[in-house]
């Protein structure tokens, strides 16, 4: 069975949805599945995806600008004040956006679908990061599978198509509830958590090698937040903790691990001023984006989850337990499904730095502490092998194939055209 993956991410990141579906595409039993990649960008990933013999596509999407004249405008502001008129704003919104930019993306990925020719499309970005993809599988008839990654607002539009996927899969419950509070209704739902390869996630550099190539004392007291800088991931409030937490522990180093998402710019700035501002210069460690992440989170003390909005689960946490790290995170989203609070690691309020100040320096006093949530995390983190994930996935795909009459026996491999623009 050929499927066919879009990922439509762009900002210059890999971020948590385009790391899932490497791990799923990784785990695939190529004897039976036959992964085609579609990227809405360039991206260093194509590389990898070409030494596993993975055929890829890059796909330049044509997209309106977010910004319009109307909102420099006071008529405009003070129409929004009246009742009813919001909600009517934002449907003309959404079908000015589905005529003008949606339906031109999906008539030319349509293209691109009759050229593959898959049997199944598995859009990796939800009902509204990729209708283009769901209108373009609907023209060409063929089965498509949504993957739901975040709380997104949905319209009109969006419901509209829902009933003609073929199912829908949810990172965690919360992300399946919000979908039908919003009144999404796909033929099937499927929450399918997912996962990590935990032989491939594994240090292989020493603790203290670590926090000496980084300028980290030995025994410094060290928190770490890993993920793409942007505002809503919430690094500031990491930075805002440690204002106090320095008063009990001056030695203590928050690192942070990520490079700037492009529209977070001008928000990894503000957080380089805060540190400035605030004399944390010696406590505070900007890595970049790096390859290493598990030697960085293995020599961190505690890992800390830091999203000032409801996570849709939070794959940097998985990650911590599986190096044994104590883990702080947000209660929000659906983090709470897998961190048991007190047991595999500990919950604050999202956006609450004097809460999780004080977490942190609870944690750094208590040795005991640490070492029984570690012990915890990494028990939990076996329910999220990558086996677990792609065994679950490839059931979805045969229920699906035999409702469509799908072939699940795969096809000779197309020749390879790694990186090929469309």
């Amino acid at each position: 069975m050929k499927i066919l993956y879009l990922e439509a991410s762009s900002g210059q990141v890999v971020g948590g949805s385009l790391t899932g579906m490497l791990h799923l595409i990784g785990g695939l039993d190529r004897s039976k599945h036959e992964p085609t990649v579609v990227l809405y960008e360039e991206k260093p990933v194509i590389k990898q995806l070409a030494a596993r013999d993975i055929r890829v596509r890059v796909f330049s999407k044509r997209r309106l600008p977010k910004e319009h004249s109307l909102q420099e405008a006071p008529a405009y502001h003070k129409a929004k004040g009246y009742p009813g008129v919001t909600p009517i704003l934002k449907n003309f919104r959404a079908a000015g956006t589905f005529v003008f930019e949606t339906l031109p993306a999906a008539l030319r990925l349509s293209r691109i679908f009759r050229e593959e020719s898959p049997d199944l499309v598995h859009v990796c970005n939800g009902f509204r990061g990729n209708l283009d993809a769901i209108v373009a599988a609907r023209i060409c008839g063929i089965p498509c599978i949504v993957h739901c990654k975040g709380f997104d607002k949905h319209s009109f539009i969006e419901r509209a198509f829902a009933p003609g996927v073929a199912a829908a899969v949810c990172m965690t419950r919360a992300i399946e509830d919000h979908c039908k509070n919003q009144k999404v209704r796909p033929p099937e739902y499927s929450v399918i958590y997912d996962g990590l390869d935990l032989d491939e996630f594994k240090p292989t550099r020493e603790r203290d090698d670590v926090r000496e190539e980084l300028g980290i004392d030995s025994d410094a007291p060290v928190v770490g937040v890993v993920g793409n800088i942007q505002e809503w991931k919430g690094q500031r409030i990491l930075l805002e903790a440690m204002v106090e937490v320095t008063k009990s522990y001056p030695a203590a180093v928050a690192m942070i691990v990520g490079g700037a998402h492009r529209s977070g710019r001008q928000y990894a700035e503000g957080l380089r001023q805060f540190v400035a501002d605030n004399g944390l210069g010696e406590n505070v460690i900007f890595t970049g984006a790096r390859e290493d992440v598990s030697d960085l989170m293995r020599s961190m003390d505690v890992v800390a989850h830091t999203s000032i909005r409801g996570e849709p689960f939070g794959r940097v946490i998985i990650e911590g337990m599986s190096v044994g790290r104590p883990v702080v995170a947000t209660r929000a989203g659906g983090v709470p499904e897998f961190v048991h609070d007190g047991d595999n690691g500990l919950l604050v309020a999202a956006g609450d730095a004097p809460a999780l100040a004080r977490t942190l320096s609870q944690l750094f006093a208590d040795p005991g502490l640490r070492e029984r949530l570690s012990a915890g995390a990494l028990r939990a983190v076996q329910g999220f092998s990558v086996q677990h994930h792609v065994e679950e996935m490839t059931a979805l795909y045969e229920r699906v194939a035999e409702r469509y009459g799908i072939p699940i026996a795969r096809r000779a491999a197309r020749p390879s055209a790694i990186g090929h623009r469309a």
